[in-house]
């Protein structure tokens, strides 16, 4: 069988951390498909159009922050929210949306055990659906 890469959108208006980001998911995996935004306008364009299967963001963006962006999000597709402002963001929030949180700096271990995850998850499904 032959494994589709793992769509991952990362979204931040940092330059630094989409390049952070997009390194460490390299390093970790061969097998994904990633795609940069630092500015939240055009992912939220690339997010009306395609449905990724995992999407990392900022919270605190001009013009959308990053729950905005996480509402786009089917409900099957993992979403990862990042900040440095933690007070801003509640449990409940992010309960509703399904969305794990980190502050930043990024617990890169972490972020490395969800991709994994939404790996495994994405070749289940596709198991599943090839039967």
């Amino acid at each position: 069988m032959n494994d589709s890469p793992l769509s991952v959108v990362i979204v931040d208006d940092e330059l630094q951390i989409t390049d952070l980001l997009e390194t460490f998911l390299q390093c970790i995996s061969k097998n994904l498909d990633i795609y940069s935004f630092n500015d939240p306008e055009e992912a939220r364009a690339y997010l009306l159009q395609n449905n990724p299967d995992v999407l990392i963001t900022d919270f605190k963006m001009p013009k959308f922050d990053g729950i905005q962006l996480i509402k786009l999000m089917p409900p099957t597709s993992t979403k990862v929210l990042i900040s440095g402002y933690v007070s801003e963001i509640t449990e409940g929030q992010l309960n509703e949306l399904k969305a794990s949180f980190f502050e930043k700096p990024v617990p890169m271990k972490d972020l490395g055990r969800i991709i994994q995850s939404a790996q495994e998850k994405k070749k289940t499904s596709s198991a599943l659906v090839g039967r």
